[in-house]
């Protein structure tokens, strides 16, 4: 009897004689990864280190790992061939017989320059089987339940700038930690998102094992190709290893997520290292202090500070919001359950699966949990937070970056959830795609905070202003008409909206997102007089550049009652990344021109991954332009970690032709599978 069984691929059969390294003595774990470095074309894996971290992702995995897999040993019950992608050309290889022993997995494990930003290949090999049907039984499934490859093939980019390092001792933002994607890429020869069991629990954009669906608490949504999770996805606040993307300068270890997924597919697994808790440092909350959140920090903590005798005061209290995460962060601050004291509600910005999660200001506790918005968008999130139905607490206020319609959505804290209360289009232009921006408060004095809403670029700068009266009932009413806040300029824009001079009238504050750091503030009593003008026709309560007319990098912006004295002061925060700074602005110095507010650099350095913000708004380090982008930093590149084998697609040398005619020597023709 003949099987053959090619799982990742190819049906054409090249045959080559090769020889297994002889591998240093190391201790065995549970699972053995035994390791052939002889197709490393690239010789990435001459360098020591290189080898000794690979092993020790290795290791580190298959520690975790307790199924008793068999022996694979050729003789009288049959012989076999095995078949992988060659990590030195791409192809199909063959290796006749080979041998593999008990709980062992061979890897073999290659280097060579990989197209575009992908750093890395992984996936399962594959088998021809013939003799007899106990023979072909225990290649096929070395006495298992679950899925048992007998191994497969992992091929690491050559160009990328790797750190080495076993530890994170000296990685830096402009390094790619060679650990992340090793990890990863033997979870792909374990099965997740490659193996037959993976694709028969993926089941409308979401996977549905049974351990990994209680670990996330519901089905586990995963990538458009269904090879990975969804970018982003994020379990109790540690990052998944399995995302199909990574950032450079941060390391991003096995999750509870990722070994949940393993034993849905067969495989016993231990529980992995916990990742140490996330730091939350609090001195006690101060009555009638309402801190300003600065974040944009490289260790992914969020900054806590006040405003004492003019100048921004550290109030000492940190938060990590998703611990182990070093992305983009954006915040929001208020009193979500009317306790008195401001809580904090944050979002990440593009690339990850959008969600939300509030966090309790006394006491760093989770008021509300990882909350998806809008379901398959990962174009980022902004927030603003203000109390909309006049009942005491804040409502959460959500809008749609980049790349979407500018969806905004008001929520209602309830029980530790979301409950909606407000949906609909900004500008009444549902087709406009350049994002959009929020921020909240009352502006004309009805008790109801009101709803700001800016673009967010690819357009002539544009500012609306909702009711809250309104959209507590969801209805969405215009207060004042839209303007231009800056003629001319095609930015996005930053707000805020807060009482600065003490009349119970919120002033509105606006700027560019990029360009100088122009901001105009009109008052909430003269908006509110003159509620069918435009406001770009009112009079300005102030208007003055909040850093240097020459810097270009633009502001955010918060307005905060941050002292307990009744009137919020203007939080400026630059920008600039090599000159983050932050400045704060009393009625009085504002009206005067910005004069004598000094400079504050909240994380103790100027240099930030894209610049400093406050309150609503907060620096990515993963941006939507392209990696390639040369005014881009090397810290703001997006890398795709792999691309997971494609089951039932041709390798021969007739489709990979027609492929390359097609201009996508990737998109291989479909064939029947091979029974």
């Amino acid at each position: 009897m003949f099987i053959r069984n090619w799982p990742t691929g190819s049906t054409s059969t090249i045959t080559t004689a090769l020889r297994l390294e002889q591998l240093e003595t190391r201790e065995v774990p549970a699972i053995a990864f035994q390791i052939d470095y002889s197709r490393d074309a690239g010789g990435l894996f001459n360098n020591p280190e290189a080898r000794a971290t690979l092993e020790r992702a290795a290791s580190d995995l298959g520690g975790l790992l307790n199924a008793n897999l068999a022996a694979i040993s050729p003789g009288a019950g049959g012989t076999w061939t095995a078949s992988f992608t060659d990590p030195a050309t791409g192809g199909r290889l063959t290796v006749p017989n080979l041998s593999v022993g008990a709980n062992t997995l061979v890897i073999f494990a290659g280097s060579r320059d990989l197209p575009g930003t992908t750093a890395g290949y992984g996936g399962y090999g594959g088998s021809s089987i013939s003799g007899s049907q106990a023979w072909i039984n225990s290649v096929q499934t070395r006495g298992h339940s679950g899925f048992a490859p007998w191994g497969g093939s992992v091929t690491i980019d050559t160009t990328q700038n790797w750190h080495f390092g076993v530890t994170t001792d000296g990685l830096d933002r402009t390094e790619l930690d060679f650990y992340s994607v090793a990890i990863h890429e033997l979870g792909h020869i374990l099965g997740i998102g490659t193996a037959p069991q993976w694709t028969s629990l993926v089941r409308n954009g979401a996977f549905t094992g049974a351990n990994a669906t209680a670990v996330y608490g519901g089905p586990v949504p995963v990538d458009g190709a269904g090879a990975h999770w969804a970018d982003g996805v994020i379990v109790g606040g540690q990052p998944a290893s399995l995302d199909p993307s990574t950032t450079i300068g941060s390391r991003i270890l096995w999750s509870a997520l990722d070994s949940a997924a393993l034993r849905d597919l067969g495989w016993g697994t231990a529980a992995p290292a916990s990742p140490a808790p996330a730091p939350v440092t609090f001195a006690p909350p101060v009555e009638g202090q309402h801190p300003v959140a600065f974040t944009g920090n490289t260790d992914g903590t969020v900054s806590l500070f006040i405003v004492s005798g003019d100048t921004l005061s550290d109030t000492g209290r940190r938060l990590t919001p998703f611990a182990g995460y070093r992305g983009a962060l954006r915040v929001a601050s208020g009193d979500f359950n009317g306790d008195g004291v401001t809580d904090y509600a944050f979002t990440t910005g593009a690339g990850p699966q959008a969600v939300v999660q509030i966090m309790d200001g006394r006491d760093g506790s989770i008021m509300v949990g990882q909350t998806v918005i809008f379901q398959g968008f990962m174009g980022g999130l902004f927030l603003a937070a203000a109390d909309i139905d006049h009942d005491g607490k804040a409502e959460l206020a959500v809008s749609a970056d980049a790349g979407a319609g500018p969806h905004i959505q008001t929520f209602r804290v309830v029980g530790g959830t979301l409950q909606l209360q407000s949906s609909f289009f900004a500008f009444d232009n549902p087709a406009f795609r350049g994002g959009a921006r929020v921020a909240a408060g009352d502006i004309n004095r009805d008790g109801f905070a009101d709803l700001v809403v800016t673009t967010g670029g690819q357009a002539e700068g544009r500012v609306a202003v909702y009711s809250g009266a309104d959209l507590r009932n969801g209805v969405a009413t215009r207060l004042t008409p839209d303007f231009i806040a800056f003629s001319g300029l095609w930015s996005g824009l930053n707000a805020a909206v807060g009482d600065m001079d003490g009349d119970g009238y919120a002033e509105l504050a606006v700027t560019p997102d990029r360009g100088p750091a122009h901001i105009k503030v009109w008052s909430g009593a003269t908006l509110a007089a003159n509620p069918g003008t435009q406001a770009s026709s009112l009079p300005l309560l102030a208007s003055f550049y909040a850093f240097a007319p020459s810097d270009p990098s633009g502001a955010r912006l918060s307005l905060r009652d941050t002292n307990g004295d009744g009137r919020a002061e203007l939080i400026a925060a630059s920008a600039n990344r090599e000159s983050s700074y932050a400045r704060s602005f009393s009625f009085e110095q504002a009206t005067a021109g910005g004069g004598n507010a000094p400079s504050t650099a909240p994380f103790g350095t100027p240099i930030t991954y894209d610049g400093l913000y406050a309150g609503v708004q907060v620096a990515s380090n993963k941006p939507p332009a392209p990696a390639a982008d040369p005014a881009a930093l090397p810290g703001d590149a997006v890398y795709t970690v792999t691309t997971a084998p494609m089951p039932n697609k041709c390798g021969c040398g007739g489709c990979t032709a027609l492929a390359q005619l097609a201009g996508n020597a990737d998109a291989l023709v479909p064939t029947i599978p091979v029974v």
